[in-house]
């Protein structure tokens, strides 16, 4: 073994190429792993809806096949999946994408496809193609990385308009300069690096990070037409973290971030301290933006008590080329209190925030955010519980000039109120459990100059749920009532609900079924019925296999709020899945 084993690391590094994704793996203990394995699953399915608006069915015809592999090789996990669906086969990830990090000791080796978390601000949930190393002898934290984020994508000007899954779109797309959602998008290869230097543990800890990424405005050919700009990011980020007296912790995470949309345009020539280091880093242009986000964190935990509070603020335009998405033009207080008496029979929970935007003061309106959401949940057996929620949300917008009418500036403010009873029983053979849902919402919004859409919703189930264990059956029934009241019209609806399943050949096989009626009113007047049937059968045999048969009808009548005109629809599938 101990001359297999450099071996088995070299067609894994060659590997790096050619398969799926691997998971981090610890050599030392690849000796006593099974040199082989595989399991997985070969999925069919097949999908058809009829309807009398297709705009509201992005794939009207749907059939497709899946393939999940996992194989494992001495311990380490090579997965690999393939999807063919209506004619289209996707490797999205699988072959081209395949990464590992086999670790010996404090040393942990990354290559292919892997994703980094440095920092919320500076690189997490990025998939990054390249290679890197974490070193964490003792209490030291190093990491590097560097690699490609993003391949170029070159579309010539036919492919810029086809749909790629033909015979599955609505009858009417709505096109924008000959383009639609379904298009596909030309782009520049992205590359980036970076790495941290910190020291502590998993409770007490400082980061360093750096974080470079930028677009190969050569991987692709643009005869001025695609509107694409080769884009340059350096973001510099700090993470501490302090756990202290067991019960009490405290963490920072900032990140400044310095953002070029355009690397077209020529270098600023400006007499700053520094300024041959800071274009060895980053070239300063007419499109550069330096921006900065930080959160701050102290938490104190307790068995029967918990308040976690942070605050989080990030400028307008903040980003980084290693995070997916970000929210910006932030101004976040979250306070959590939550508590428990009597063990644990009486909970509470609460989350306060308030949130604002505008912070460089540069839109004509500041927007303000107060959110306060209660909960109590009772369980004084095993017999009865109660939840009761609330939940008040106002947003409210300022004018931060004169200029602007105050039609457009307005207020809103909505307050719920939920009560949800429920009561179980429950013996060797039986268990049956009767809850009620109840809830009321009402949302104020007020324009400035009077103009308002007051809505009121009022909803209330009553459920019971019966459920034989020897006959395998499972039984459900209530009633339902819901209420929307606008400054416009008043929708009700009266509704029945019910459902049986039951197995069948030893609960290999099973079939149910789930009906809902709702008798429609508008403004007092008779509306039609809104219609929902479900009925399914699932087959398990040999064990390994399952065929599932599902059938969906919905109609549903114009009310003139949520539908301009009647709608139906019928929808079958059909899937067939083997687990190996």
């Amino acid at each position: 073994m101990k001359n297999t084993l450099p071996i088995l690391i070299i067609v894994y590094l060659l590997n790096v190429f050619l398969i799926s994704g691997i998971s981090s793996q610890n050599i030392e203990n690849i000796g006593q792993q099974k040199p082989f394995t595989i399991n997985g699953g070969i999925g069919l399915s097949y999908t058809s809806t009829i309807t009398n608006d297709s705009n509201r069915v992005p794939m009207p015809a749907y059939w497709g096949t899946n393939i999940n592999l996992n194989f494992s090789i001495y311990g380490i996990q090579i997965p690999l999946s393939a999807v063919y669906t209506n004619g289209k086969l996707t490797l999205a990830n699988s072959f081209n994408q395949f990464g590992i990090s086999p670790s010996y000791k404090w040393v942990t080796l990354h290559a292919g496809y892997r994703q980094f978390s440095y920092s919320p601000f500076t690189v997490s949930g990025q998939t990054i193609f390249g290679g890197g190393i974490e070193l964490n002898p003792g209490k030291f934290r190093l990491g590097f990385f560097t690699g490609r984020l993003r391949q170029a994508v070159e579309i010539d000007s036919v492919k810029l308009y086809e749909e790629n899954i033909p015979g599955s779109y609505p009858l009417n797309i709505t096109y924008e300069n000959g383009k639609n959602y379904y298009s596909t998008q030309a782009s520049y290869s992205r590359m980036a690096w970076g790495g941290r230097i910190g020291y502590g543990n998993a409770d007490n800890f400082i980061d360093l990070i750096f974080f470079k990424g930028y677009d190969n405005s050569a991987s692709i050919t643009d005869d001025g037409t695609l509107n694409i700009l080769p884009e340059e990011n350096v973001v510099f980020g700090l993470n501490i973290f302090q756990r202290f007296k067991k019960h009490f912790a405290f963490g920072i995470n900032a990140a400044a971030s310095a953002y070029t949309y355009n690397t077209n345009v020529d270098p600023l020539t400006i007499d700053i301290p520094l300024v041959d280091l800071i274009n060895n880093i980053i070239t300063i242009r007419s499109t550069t933006q330096l921006q900065w986000a930080g959160e701050a964190n102290f938490n104190i935990t307790y068995p029967n008590f918990t308040l976690l509070t942070s605050y989080k603020r990030a400028e307008p335009s903040f980003r980084s080329m290693g995070i997916n998405s970000f929210m910006t033009d932030l101004n976040l207080l979250t306070i959590q209190p939550s508590w428990s008496m009597f063990k644990q029979k009486l909970r509470f929970n609460n989350v306060i925030q308030f949130q604002s935007d505008n912070l460089n003061n540069y839109k004509m309106l500041t927007t303000k955010r107060r959110l306060i959401n209660s909960s109590v949940s009772l369980n004084l057996s095993n017999h009865f519980g109660l939840d009761f929620n609330y939940n008040n949300s106002a947003i409210s917008q300022l004018k931060t000039t004169a200029i602007i009418p105050d039609s457009i500036q307005s207020s809103q403010n909505s307050q719920m109120f939920m009560l949800s009873p429920r009561v179980f029983f429950t013996t060797e053979k039986f268990s049956d459990v009767i809850s009620l849902v109840t809830s009321y919402t009402g949302m104020k919004n007020n324009q400035i100059n009077g103009v308002s859409n007051d809505i009121q919703n009022t909803y209330a189930t009553l459920n019971n749920t019966f459920m034989l264990y020897n006959g395998g059956w499972n039984i459900n029934a209530g009633v339902n009532y819901n209420s929307a009241v606008t400054s416009l019209s008043i929708l009700k609806s009266f509704g029945l609900i019910a459902g049986v399943s039951k197995t069948l050949f030893n609960n290999s096989f099973t079939l149910s079924n789930n009906n809902t009626i709702l008798y429609n009113q508008l403004n007092g007047t008779g509306n039609g019925t809104t219609v929902s049937i479900d009925l399914n059968a699932a087959w398990n045999f040999l064990k390994r296999n399952t065929i599932n048969l599902a059938y969906n009808y919905l109609y549903s009548p114009a009310n003139g709020i949520y539908n301009l005109s009647d709608f139906n629809q019928s929808r079958f599938m059909a899937t067939y899945q083997l687990n190996f």
